[in-house]
């Protein structure tokens, strides 16, 4: 499966602030699509402390499955810690990545991490650990999924996933986040994610190529209390832009606070109206068509 992959997710989901000024992948966009929105948060009460000593964040998103999505689809959440080149934790250009997926049959993708990248050398393919849900995913059904991870000890903690018939935690202790590639940004940051992706060479049938999502939240927790520091719900952003990138260091200071950017320029991410939204009136929406 990770051969299989990497021409899909070769490189991280924040790897758009590198590459190319985008979030490249390994191969075309007619062969591969990775389609999400990354929003950066560095500044605030609760953050920047958590910064200064990581613990235990979170991230989570409401997504909803059109009639007819194709199988071959994953879709997720993600948060990286990002550690600057200015008095990095760990590692100077350090990215910590929190990032797992489903497919509509339950299946779930981990990103895991290896001996070789907690000493600091970057991935070049996935290290996949795949679990299951032991359910199928029902289409127009909202589900809530969070992601919780320790930044202090760069491993996993848990999963969760909830809706209409299904409430499944999958415990992670035992896995490493991991370091797929260097971030020369100025100064640390938290960074938060949705994204939906597909690949050719799994597409068994073409399906409905689209993910919604809602209600995205990004905190820490701190003695068993959650505490937020990022929230989007789509209502406030009609447009979502490219990052504003800058090399060779990329600095925080260009970057508006809690706002979702495309996290590649080749992004086929929108907002639009839609009479599920959960809350609201928008939904963020993946659409991963291969054309």
């Amino acid at each position: 499966m990770k051969t299989r992959f990497r021409i899909i997710f070769g490189a991280s989901i924040a790897l758009v602030l590198i590459l190319s000024l985008a979030f490249k992948l390994y191969a075309s966009s007619t062969a591969s699509q990775l389609s999400g929105v990354v929003a950066l948060v560095s500044k605030g009460r609760a953050i920047e402390p958590f910064l200064e000593t990581p613990g235990t964040s979170f991230v989570e998103a409401h997504f909803y499955l059109p009639e007819g999505l194709a199988d071959d689809v994953i879709f997720g959440i993600d948060q990286e810690l990002i550690e600057g080149v200015d008095k990095p934790l760990y590692i100077k250009g350090g990215d910590w990545m929190g990032l797992v997926g489903l497919q509509r049959n339950g299946a779930v993708w981990i990103a895991g991490g290896t001996d070789e990248t907690m000493q600091g050398k970057p991935s070049r393919d996935r290290a996949w650990k795949i679990q299951n849900l032991g359910q199928p995913l029902e289409p127009k059904t909202w589900y809530r999924m969070r992601c919780e991870s320790d930044f202090g000890k760069r491993t996993f903690k848990r999963l969760k996933i909830d809706g209409p018939g299904l409430h499944k935690t999958l415990m992670l202790n035992d896995l490493r986040l991991d370091y797929p590639n260097y971030m020369p940004f100025d100064a640390r940051s938290m960074s938060y994610y949705v994204f939906a992706m597909r690949g050719r060479s799994m597409m068994k049938t073409r399906g409905t190529p689209l993910v919604y999502f809602d209600d995205v939240t990004g905190g820490i927790e701190r003695n068993g209390k959650d505490t937020v520091v990022f929230q989007s719900g789509f209502e406030d952003q009609s447009i979502v832009e490219k990052q504003p990138i800058s090399l060779p260091v990329i600095k925080l200071s260009n970057y508006r606070q809690k706002h979702f950017y495309l996290e590649r320029e080749e992004s086929q991410f929108r907002t639009e109206k839609a009479p599920f939204a959960l809350s609201g009136q928008f939904v963020g929406v993946a659409d991963v068509d291969l054309h």
